[in-house]
């Protein structure tokens, strides 16, 4: 097993329903071949024994545990992990405790925040999406990159979407979001001409975090919308409670309509 760990980041965050949110990232050097799978796992020490606490995760940047799992009690000392499996070897990353971020009071407190905002959307307005992070690290592109620069030569190639990276896309990852009741329109200027766009605002939980380029489908329409901001409305001691999205909805000729179908990044593959 190499020394080194792959991993640049392993959160643990409040989850909603009484456990906890796991999310991770590579370096975006790290280039072995796809597909990657991931298990978070628990030991009574960092030394484990380890055990398996989440399924088999393919292709996904982040996990949360159902409700009343992964609880920890007032006497118990908990560690978890990520491990990582390649067709090339088998990766850890370090041992973290649940509360190595906030305190155990502090950590309610957001995850009553977390709470609080679900409810509202599931009662009011919320709308059930998925969500596809877009990748930053992964196997480079075969097809479309320039072997000497790294530059994307092609931002409609079939394979990455002109992300560079494949699989293009880590997800789905479930989430509610409160949609803002008006869409605002404005003028783009894209590689095919000028449209027009409807831009809409949503407010959803902090975890996983969102970034410029995500792509979100609304489920019940599937309707696909691209990410342009993200600003942190509510946090407790730095870590994300909850996230403002920006988003604008994509056309229907977007490659953000082949994510999440047959064939799709999904699945793991891309077209040759």
């Amino acid at each position: 097993m190499p020394v080194e760990s792959p991993f640049s980041a392993f959160t643990i965050a409040p989850g909603y329903a009484g456990g906890f949110s796991y999310s991770w990232e590579v370096f975006g050097g790290f280039s072995d071949p796809s597909p990657w799978t991931f298990r978070v796992q628990r030991g009574p020490s960092s030394g484990g024994p380890w055990e398996d606490v989440s399924p088999v995760l393919v292709n996904v940047v982040s996990w949360r545990a159902p409700g009343g799992e992964n609880l920890v009690g007032k006497s118990d000392v908990l560690y978890f992990r990520l491990r990582m499996d390649t067709p090339k070897g088998t990766y850890f990353s370090s041992a973290r405790q649940p509360y190595g971020d906030l305190g155990r009071r502090d950590f309610l407190l957001a995850r009553e925040i977390i709470r609080r905002e679900l409810l509202r959307a599931r009662v009011l307005a919320g709308v059930e999406c998925d969500v596809y992070i877009r990748s930053t690290f992964g196997p480079r592109c075969p097809r479309c990159l320039d072997p000497v620069t790294g530059v994307v030569r092609d931002t409609h190639c079939p394979k990455c979407f002109g992300t560079g990276r494949f699989p293009a896309y880590y997800g789905p990852h479930r989430m509610m979001m409160s949609f803002s009741a008006d869409a605002a329109h404005r003028e783009a200027r894209t590689n095919d001409g000028t449209r027009e766009e409807r831009v809409f605002e949503a407010l959803a939980i902090g975890n996983p975090v969102l970034k410029m380029g995500d792509v979100v489908i609304d489920r019940a329409q599937d309707k696909r919308y691209v990410i342009a901001s993200v600003s942190v409305t509510s946090e407790v001691r730095r870590i994300p409670c909850l996230q403002n999205v920006s988003f604008s909805e994509a056309p229907l000729s977007d490659a953000a309509y082949r994510i999440g179908v047959a064939g799709g990044t999904d699945s793991g593959e891309g077209e040759d």
